[in-house]
């Protein structure tokens, strides 16, 4: 027996909401790879952890040829004034972006990290950082305060991450769920994958039009030409 799954349609900028939905439970360590393998990534709904279906995407770090920047640092374990700069970053973020502010800052898992990204000796961005196995990790969320905006520090950040990621020895960086025109960017990167519910391609005309597609719909009837 094979499952197929159907990622046709989703949206995510207001919210998380995907056409299709399924769930993994108590996923042991062992099984992180399949998982992801099968498009399943991590969340955490009701302090639990829960492995949801979607349109996933990463990158094959071996095919990637990006570089360090020097104003990004980890941080391990944030102290609660950093989680408070986060958080005023985050609220800049969905402000600029016209997103709705639906995750609490402070709200990881013991496996996650975070990136930060400072200019001029200012915190202005982070990115939260989930490790599934030594062999992938997934960039969950960027969020920067756009003060600079010429900076193009986000196709930047994503670009060190994945230079990071391709140093520490991951075959993986997971981009997370791959819905409506806010996602267009990850089909640039190099070494782009995407799962369509069957399989990983790496057709990223299609994903493109899909993404386009998912902006369009308002109501359910716009999902079958009603």
């Amino acid at each position: 027996m094979k499952i197929k799954f159907n990622h046709n349609f989703g949206q995510q900028e207001q919210g998380e909401f995907f056409h299709f939905g399924c769930e993994l439970v108590e996923v042991p360590q062992e099984e992180h790879n399949a998982a992801l393998e099968f498009g399943f990534l991590q969340t955490i709904r009701n302090n639990q952890i829960r492995w949801y279906q979607s349109r996933s995407t990463r990158i094959r770090v071996s095919e990637t040829n990006y570089e360090l920047m020097p104003t990004a640092c980890i941080i391990p374990e944030p102290t609660p004034s950093q989680f408070t700069e986060m958080d005023h970053i985050y609220t800049a973020y969905c402000y600029y972006k016209k997103f709705k502010k639906y995750f609490e800052v402070g709200q990881r898992l013991t496996s996650d990290r975070f990136m930060a990204y400072y200019h001029d000796d200012i915190f202005v961005a982070w990115t939260k950082l989930r490790e599934y196995s030594p062999e992938a990790i997934e960039t969950c969320l960027f969020v920067w305060d756009y003060s600079l905006p010429h900076t193009r520090l986000g196709s930047r950040s994503l670009e060190h991450e994945i230079a990071w990621a391709k140093q520490q020895g991951y075959e993986y960086v997971y981009l997370g769920p791959g819905y409506e025109r806010s996602s267009l960017y990850k089909a640039d990167m190099q070494g782009f994958e995407w799962w369509d519910g069957d399989e990983w391609r790496t057709d990223a005309d299609e994903y493109r039009a899909l993404c386009r597609r998912d902006s369009k719909i308002k109501l359910p009837a716009d999902l079958f030409g009603g």
